[in-house]
């Protein structure tokens, strides 16, 4: 189901060596600092058998990337939480309170739906949740109401999965103003489709290899323990097996029947700093969702607008793009099996296994 032109160090390097010997040179941004960038660049990174694009040619850390993605989950948009885990990655766009506006938080688990309307018009719509805020003078009504757009995907992936509605966007325009830091990365989509058994068998042999490679004890790793000794030996009895199959015997076993593929769009993409931080973030919700959702992560999509390399990381990107990727890396995600829900998602409980980066390389951060 992932059959991708590259590997996800590659896809990654191919953005930098890209922009690097093909941008346009830009003295005229928020920052003051001058960029090389393109524009409207896709790369594709590969999530099957539980693995996290998390590049290896300089290192991702771990900790700020999933303290961040559960205060998003949770709905946060001041800096406590993150502070309060050790995590300093928004402090500079923080007010004297902590507080950022209305960013990504607010706008995944609680985007505001204001409206005034007649009696009747109300009458129409009560039933999507509005609360009654006040009336007018003339009689209208003031109503409100909060959408949690991500609940929404999850509800779809559960019971109408191949909704081709299930997109999540953090660009609210009557916000804009009140963010510190309007959004980067924007926008986000799902797509669900069924599998066949071999495929749906493949898929799920691959996660328990993995799962077993970094003793990660599931039902993926018990299931390819089951299985590897027919997988294994490609003769008459593994025909015979793979002929055999069918969805209901691997319903036996918990192997989803769906696999989930993600995409996710971003207007402003530092590549050197931020992108190794925003792939690896949303592979981790990808593999979120499929997990509290049945099913199995495939890939994720990104898509940047203006995408560029500012020039004041030059050394740190000459750096980069002499080292050699580690190929013995192999970053695979797991949660606890107890977690169901959105709400479930706890930055302490989540495991990657089997990462291996060259050092971290420092460049300074345009603000």
């Amino acid at each position: 189901m992932s059959n991708l032109p590259l590997g996800n160090d590659e896809s990654f390097r191919s953005v930098v060596e890209m922009v690097a010997s093909d941008g346009f040179d830009s003295s005229h941004n928020r920052t003051g600092v001058s960029t090389t960038g393109l524009c409207f660049i896709s790369s594709f990174y590969r999530l099957d058998g539980g693995i996290v694009p998390m590049i290896s040619g300089k290192a991702v850390n771990k900790k700020p990337l999933i303290v961040e993605l559960e205060w998003y989950l949770r709905g946060e948009t001041n800096i406590k939480f993150l502070s309060n885990n050790g995590v300093k990655i928004w402090d500079q766009w923080a007010d004297e309170n902590g507080d950022l506006g209305p960013v990504y938080g607010k706008q995944w688990r609680k985007w505001r739906d204001t409206r005034v309307v007649t009696s009747e018009q109300y009458e129409l719509i009560k039933d999507r949740g509005y609360t009654i805020e006040g009336t007018l003078t003339d009689g209208r009504l003031a109503i409100t109401r909060e959408i949690d757009q991500l609940q929404r995907i999850v509800d779809n992936l559960r019971h109408d999965p191949e909704n081709r509605r299930s997109i999540m966007s953090a660009w609210n325009v009557g916000e804009l103003e009140d963010m510190n830091l309007p959004p980067c990365h924007f926008a986000f989509g799902v797509w669900s489709r069924g599998l066949d058994p071999v495929n749906r068998l493949t898929m799920a042999f691959h996660i328990g290899i993995n799962h077993i490679d970094h003793d990660i004890d599931s039902k993926y790793a018990n299931f390819a323990l089951a299985i590897k000794p027919v997988m294994e030996n490609n003769n008459d009895n593994y025909d015979r097996f793979m002929s055999g199959l069918t969805h209901e015997w691997l319903d036996h076993h918990q192997i989803p029947r769906r696999v989930l593929n993600t995409g996710m769009v971003q207007r402003s993409v530092d590549v050197f700093v931020g992108m190794p931080f925003n792939i690896a973030g949303y592979g981790i919700l990808t593999h979120y969702l499929a997990h509290i959702t049945d099913h199995m992560a495939g890939n994720f999509t990104h898509f940047g607008f203006d995408v560029h390399l500012y020039n004041n990381h030059e050394d740190g990107v000459a750096k980069y793009l002499e080292r050699e990727d580690i190929s013995e890396s192999n970053p695979t995600v797991s949660f606890p099996e107890s977690w169901k829900e959105l709400s479930d998602f706890n930055w302490q409980g989540i495991e990657i296994h089997g990462y291996k980066s060259h050092p971290w390389i420092k460049v300074p951060v345009a603000k």
